[in-house]
C-alpha cells in the first residue's frame, strides 16, 4: 500500500471513528431534518390543511439541511489541518517525515471528502425512506452531492490559508455556514422583497443554488434547464475556489 494510501486510510478511519464527528455531523443532521419535518409540515397542514404540498415542503427542508451540513463538516478538515499540519504537538514529526506535507494534506482531505460524501447519501436516503421527499432525477442529486461535497472542502481549505489561527478559521467557517443559510432564507427570516434579497435566495449562495437544482429537477417544479443552470453555477464557483487554493497554497509556500 503506497504512502498515500496509508494516509487517506489514517484519517478517513479518524473522521468515522471519532465520536464527535458521529454526534455533530451524522446524528445531528438527521435528528434535525426528521424535527424540522415533521414540525414544519405539521405546522403548514395545521394553517392550511390539504392545501399544502408535503412532498416539496419536505424536499426543501431536507436539500437545505443535506447542502448546509456538507458545509459545516468541512470543519474536519480544518481540524486536521491545524492540529496535524500547523499547531498540533504532531507536527514537528510530520515536517521531519520524508512524506512531503502536500501528501498529508491531500490524504485528509479526500478521506474528508469521502466522509461528507457518505453523510449526504445517509441523509438523503433516511429522507426518502422515512418522508415523502421527491429528489427529482437521482443524476442531479449525485451532481449536486459531487460539486457541494468539493466545494466544502475548498472553502475549508480556503479559510485554513487565509486564518492564522485554528479558532479563527473555526469563527469564520460557521459565519459562513450560517450567513449562507440566513441569506439563502432557510431561517425563514424575512429579507424583504427587493431586487438583492431575490436574488441572494434564489442564486446567491451554494445553498440556494443547490437546493433550486434539486427541486427543478423533480416533480415539484419540473424545469431541467433550470436545474442545470444552477448546476452550471455551482461548478464555475468550484473552479473559481480551486484555482483560489492552490494560488494562495504556492504563495504560502514560497
Amino acid at each position: 500500500m503506497g504512502r498515500f494510501s496509508l494516509i487517506f486510510s489514517h484519517y478517513f478511519k479518524r473522521n468515522i471513528c471519532a465520536p464527535q464527528n458521529l454526534i455533530f455531523y451524522v446524528l445531528l443532521p438527521l435528528g434535525l431534518v426528521m424535527l424540522n419535518m415533521l414540525g414544519n409540515i405539521g405546522f403548514m397542514q395545521d394553517m392550511a390543511g390539504d392545501a399544502v404540498d408535503t412532498s416539496a415542503l419536505a424536499t426543501v427542508i431536507a436539500a437545505g439541511f443535506m447542502v448546509s451540513f456538507q458545509f459545516f463538516s468541512g470543519e474536519i478538515l480544518i481540524y486536521h489541518i491545524y492540529d496535524d499540519l500547523r499547531e498540533g504537538p504532531v507536527r514537528w514529526r510530520l515536517m521531519a517525515s520524508p512524506v512531503p506535507q502536500r501528501t498529508f494534506l491531500m490524504g485528509a482531505s479526500m478521506a474528508s471528502w469521502m466522509f461528507n460524501l457518505l453523510q449526504g447519501a445517509l441523509v438523503f436516503t433516511v429522507a426518502a425512506l422515512i418522508f415523502d421527499v421527491q429528489w427529482g432525477n437521482p443524476l442531479v442529486l449525485i451532481a449536486v452531492l459531487l460539486i457541494i461535497s468539493i466545494m466544502s472542502q475548498l472553502v475549508a481549505a480556503l479559510i485554513s490559508q487565509l486564518a492564522p489561527k485554528r479558532k479563527n478559521a473555526t469563527t469564520v467557517s460557521m459565519i459562513f455556514c450560517f450567513g449562507m443559510m440566513l441569506l439563502s432564507g432557510f431561517f425563514f427570516v424575512p429579507l424583504g422583497n427587493s431586487a438583492i434579497a431575490t436574488f441572494l435566495q434564489q442564486h446567491g449562495t451554494p445553498l440556494s443554488l443547490a437546493s433550486r437544482a434539486i427541486l427543478f429537477a423533480g416533480p415539484v417544479l419540473d424545469d431541467m434547464s433550470e436545474a442545470m443552470f444552477n448546476i452550471g453555477v455551482l461548478a464555475a464557483i468550484t473552479a473559481v475556489l480551486a484555482v483560489l487554493v492552490f494560488a494562495l497554497g504556492r504563495r504560502r509556500k514560497a
